[in-house]
């Protein structure tokens, strides 16, 4: 069996930071290298002037300089965090543009995939990964300001309501829509086919509402099931107290929550009282 020797396992911002706890707060090598998890030979090597400190690897010097590649690796983080994350080649695209305005490269000379492999293995802190999906409405709704504004909102409530310290009556509600439609695992088969798998030809979705309180009390689920008539053997083998109803598509309505606001009853010696319910 072949193995590859990793070339390092820490991004050049570490190796940087506990440079400058060395030479700032005059914190032993030692100490610093364990703390950000740097060889202590290589940060010796840069504070001896051995090595230039702001060299992040062997061989010849690289396009960018550390601070350079840095503010592309936080643009990136920041662009993938609000959403927008980029593709290989439009990190490439954008690497290259950067380095145009640089005066590094010409437009007849853009970045290569070489640069784009060299440039992760420097920065192991950045992978590639599958976004989830988040619908417009959802993402604007978790903008910066929303929810600032959200957190304020939340704030006069608490305190004309005199909750701050009451966490039993503040409640959030959730819900979680269930697709009732097998979808297939991997499954073994003959390399160069594509078996088939039995799958029902129509899709209900079920809709589960769960709410707690701050204090950690949870209270039984309430279900919405696709239909026009409730029928008992839907709840078959339901958890103590879970209850649930019918509606046309199994998708949540303000008469549910009300629904569960009754079902909560039973389970709370706080019911009656003045209670804060977020959704």
């Amino acid at each position: 069996m072949k193995f590859t020797k990793k070339y390092r396992g820490y991004s050049p911002s570490q190796l940087s930071y506990a440079y400058q706890l060395v030479k700032d707060k005059g914190i032993p090598i030692r100490t610093a290298a364990r703390r950000y998890e740097v060889p202590e030979a290589t940060l010796r090597h840069r504070l001896s002037g051995y090595v230039n400190p702001e060299a992040v690897k062997s061989g010849p010097a690289l396009l960018f300089k550390e601070e350079e590649e840095a503010d592309l690796v936080n643009h990136l983080k920041l662009m993938a965090r609000v959403g927008y994350g980029y593709s290989r080649s439009e990190v490439i695209d954008i690497a290259t543009n950067y380095a145009i305005h640089k005066e590094l490269r010409d437009s007849e000379h853009p970045l290569s995939t070489k640069w784009y492999k060299n440039f992760m293995t420097r920065w192991p802190d950045l992978k590639i990964v599958k976004p989830r999906s988040l619908e417009m409405q959802r993402a604007k709704a978790s903008s910066e300001v929303n929810v600032q504004n959200y957190y304020s909102e939340l704030h006069k409530i608490l305190e004309k309501y005199d909750l701050f310290d009451k966490p039993e009556r503040i409640y959030n509600v959730d819900e979680k829509g269930i697709c009732t439609n097998h979808k297939s695992p991997y499954v073994i088969a003959a390399t160069g086919t594509t078996p088939p798998t039995i799958t029902s030809g129509d899709k209900h979705l079920v809709t589960v509402l769960g709410c707690g309180n701050a204090q950690g009390h949870s209270v039984p689920p309430f279900f919405v099931f696709p239909g026009n008539r409730m029928r008992q053997e839907l709840l078959e083998n339901k958890s103590t107290g879970a209850d649930g109803d019918v509606s046309e598509s199994g998708q949540k309505t303000k008469y549910y929550f009300i629904c569960l606001t009754c079902t909560y009853k039973p389970y709370s010696p706080t019911y009656g009282c003045r209670m804060l319910w977020t959704f």
